[in-house]
């Protein structure tokens, strides 16, 4: 009887302390993971912080950066007809202005003139002339310089082109479209030949 009890109670304080190492195994296993956690969100809570410092940033460089913009088309109300021909290369005064945020383009004389440094983008389209056979080039000028052409003298009328560049600009620039010497172009309420362009980002 003494031995059956002796045993009973070895047994007992075995499995208390058996129960005590699986009670601090588990205690430390759970610090690890809490641990761990804590560092994953101080991490997270860092690149978030740094996250959003960039995007105050870029909020500050948007809402501080210049807007250029224009459209512009060559005819205004119901004309019609040809431009041209001219003795010598002519610059298009697109009078129909769609926009011209920044204020940067004169229709009165049909320049861009840049008065933000930067690059910018430009396009413009060429409806042939209605003659037979079509005599048709501009191109797009860049402080005198010829950048890029539209041309057309097929046997057939009725065709129309574009072309485009990416230009870097200094203040003071002039960008415009000319139309070439003894060439003609036709436009009419339908604004086939347009001028457009657009500050990308200043520089």
């Amino acid at each position: 009887m003494q031995s059956a009890v002796l045993l009973l109670l070895i047994g007992c304080a075995l499995s208390e302390t058996h129960d005590g190492f699986e009670d601090r195994r588990v205690k430390n296993k759970n610090s690890r993971c809490c641990y761990s956690l804590a560092k994953s969100v101080g991490s997270l809570k860092w690149k978030v912080a740094k996250l959003q410092l960039q995007v105050n940033q870029l909020k500050k460089k948007t809402q501080g950066a210049p807007k250029v913009a224009f459209s512009a088309t060559l005819y205004t109300g119901s004309n019609r007809g040809n431009t041209g021909p001219f003795k010598t290369a002519t610059p298009l005064k697109y009078k129909a202005v769609h926009s011209n945020l920044g204020g940067n383009y004169n229709p009165n004389t049909g320049i861009f003139t840049a008065r933000v440094r930067g690059l910018y983008f430009f396009r413009f389209s060429m409806f042939n002339s209605v003659s037979n056979p079509p005599n048709s080039a501009v191109s797009l000028m860049k402080n005198g310089q010829r950048v890029v052409s539209v041309w057309d003298n097929g046997k057939d009328n009725n065709d129309m082109g574009s072309n485009a560049a990416v230009l870097p600009l200094q203040v003071g620039d002039k960008v415009y479209v000319e139309l070439i010497a003894g060439k003609l172009i036709y436009d009419d309420a339908t604004h086939y030949n347009s001028f457009a362009g657009f500050l990308l980002y200043a520089l």
